[in-house]
């Protein structure tokens, strides 16, 4: 399995750091040697250190450490490399020159300095510009809830280092969003009844898998298995793993997805025969050789839109890109309610081995689509906090572009956490430690859940029992079982009413 982040021991400000091990490396090390964990042939042997005898100053390091500790735990090592090797330099090469020991001394004045200093002193490129401030702004971030040596008071209340960079335009242009769901349908209704199977087996199978298009590209003949469960799955080639080298990923598909590999099957059959290929998606032109998937993207989907007259809110052709699918497919697993975590112990654990590295891009995808969902400007939620997280949004959208709305939420979710509920959200954030209520939480009366208007017909499901369930205890005379009932009943009430007013009123307007 592609290792994409590492376990570790937590530690606290009072942990004996000389007996923390990263790999074969100590916490006290200078050097921490990841070869463990960077098992990629492609990367050299210096590439898999991080060497921290660059911050000659102690106190520095050693919160350097603790940032670098706690990034191993959340993504790739070799990212983690990279913030640490690549970006952090500089600015202690700036605090060196300025006399500056701790990150305890960065305020807003000398943050915004330290900007200043890279792009007319170093000269550095716009997104070098922004690495080199986001590692130092994420350090300071994370300090204050973890109570490392930085100051103890917010230095990015009206700016962050996106702004000082001005590279969110760029970002906003990068963004993969979900495709919207009358136009998702429409492309899958006309994707059934699409003539050229090639167009139509690649569009089934992104839709329905959330794979990317040369993933789905790669499929060869026999692909399809059943495990001892009876559960179809697919066998894919994935080429982005941790170890650099191609390996076999397996993913759980339905029923319209193995009927149209059996249909792809049967139609390159004579093609396959003749060139002594295996892969599924081939075509003859100049000799008989493998789809490409940028082709795909810039040839068959536009053609595709355009000769089934798929078009946007507007009026326009959709502008459909390959890489949508994925976020699509996440959208799709959270509207039918399925929890996160259910699926990524899925894909991850079950009898047929998964690697961890395909929920990578879901976990960034997840937080885009619930941040809308959420945070959106037409949002409808209800929760304790759900009047106060919109009057504040209100407020922040007021005369705003929707552009400009857009790179609002697209911040607000960076500094938040969303932590997916059968029901809803958790706005609790677990950088702060774990959440008091532990494994026993009762969601509906905490002041950091939030739910919304996707997730009413199961709430409004789990009412109808409960009152059933209450009026079967009343009848009964089991006064303590319908009290119990009760508790969660007078607080899930409000919830369905708040979203069932929000859905008449969006009706009659």
């Amino acid at each position: 399995m592609a290792i994409t982040k590492l376990n570790l021991q937590p530690i606290t400000t009072e942990s004996d750091y000389s007996n923390i091990k990263i790999g074969d490396s100590k916490f006290t090390d200078d050097i921490w040697d990841l070869s463990l964990f960077i098992t990629a042939k492609t990367t050299k042997e210096s590439q898999k250190k991080i060497n921290f005898d660059f911050i000659k100053n102690k106190d520095m390091k050693h919160t350097v450490k603790l940032y670098t500790y706690y990034r191993l735990g959340k993504v790739k090592p070799r990212t983690v490399r990279d913030n640490i090797n690549g970006q952090l330099p500089l600015f202690i090469q700036y605090c060196k020159l300025n006399g500056i020991d701790s990150f305890n001394e960065i305020f807003k004045e000398i943050f915004l300095d330290y900007a200043l200093w890279l792009k007319e002193d170093k000269k550095v490129a716009q997104r070098t510009g922004y690495l080199c401030c986001i590692v130092v702004e994420e350090i300071i971030k994370i300090g204050q809830i973890k109570g490392w040596n930085v100051p103890k008071i917010n230095i990015f209340v009206d700016f962050t280092s996106l702004d000082l960079w001005d590279i969110k335009k760029d970002l906003k242009e990068n963004k993969t969003k979900p495709i919207p769901e009358d136009v998702f349908d429409k492309i899958l209704q006309c994707a059934l009844k699409e003539k050229n199977i090639l167009t139509k087996a690649g569009i089934i199978i992104q839709s329905q898998t959330g794979l990317r298009i040369n993933e789905v590209l790669s499929i060869r003949q026999g692909c399809v298995h059943t495990t001892n469960n009876g559960y179809d799955y697919i066998e894919v080639t994935l080429s982005k793993t941790e170890k650099g080298e191609p390996i076999i990923h397996k993913v759980f598909i339905n029923e319209l997805v193995k009927n149209v590999v059996t249909e792809l099957e049967e139609y390159t059959k004579e093609l396959r025969s003749e060139s002594g290929l295996k892969e599924l998606f081939i075509i003859r032109n100049n000799g008989i050789r493998v789809l490409n998937g940028d082709k795909w993207g810039e040839n068959r989907l536009p053609n595709f839109i355009k000769r089934w007259d798929i078009r946007d809110s507007k009026g326009n052709l959709y502008p459909l890109k390959s890489h949508q699918f994925r976020a699509t497919f996440v959208r799709e697993l959270i509207k039918q309610k399925v929890p996160i975590a259910y699926i990524m112990k899925q894909f991850a654990h079950v009898s047929i081995e998964m690697t961890s590295h395909y929920l990578t891009l879901q976990e960034e995808e997840v937080k885009e689509i619930y941040s809308d969902m959420i945070l959106g400007k037409d949002s409808k939620i209800a929760g304790l906090r759900a009047k106060e997280i919109k009057t504040k949004l209100d407020e922040q959208f007021r005369g705003k572009t929707e552009q400009e709305i857009d790179i609002i939420i697209s911040n607000l979710s960076k500094s938040m956490s969303f932590n997916p509920l059968p029901t809803g959200v958790c706005l609790y954030d677990f950088r702060r430690g774990n959440c008091s209520d532990g494994d026993g939480c009762f969601f509906y009366n905490c002041p950091n859940y939030v739910t919304e208007v996707k997730f009413y017909p199961i709430l409004k499901q789990e009412l109808d029992l409960m009152e059933k369930e209450m009026a079967r205890y009343k009848e009964l005379g089991q006064q303590r079982s319908w009290e119990r009932q009760y508790v969660k009943y007078k607080y899930l009430k409000p919830l369905v009413d708040s979203l069932e007013d929000q859905i008449n009123e969006e009706e009659k307007c």
